[in-house]
């Protein structure tokens, strides 16, 4: 197996678990907050820091994330429920 791959997958591997571990959290500490916010709203939380930006849509949310905090790890949370998309890249 090629070694960068396998570097990469590592990598993947290490950012799609701390994501998965850290971004329900994240929503779990902010869930007074977001209960405030309507129903369908996308919120895109930073992994790392805890910061959040919303949006009306997934494109919206993920858009106003890149802008704000670049390629980190994120974790996306629809209010109410829905969807969520763990990872990114770090």
């Amino acid at each position: 197996m090629d070694d960068d791959f396998e570097k990469r997958r590592l990598h993947l591997c290490a950012v799609t678990e701390f994501a998965g571990r850290t971004g329900p959290a994240w929503v779990e500490k902010f869930e007074p907050e977001l209960s405030k916010l309507p129903v369908g709203t996308v919120v895109a939380i930073n992994c790392v820091t805890g910061e959040y930006v919303t949006g009306k849509g997934l494109s919206e949310a993920s858009d106003a994330f890149e802008s704000r905090f670049g390629k980190t790890v994120g974790w996306i949370h629809e209010v109410g429920g829905g969807f969520f998309v763990g990872g990114g890249i770090a």
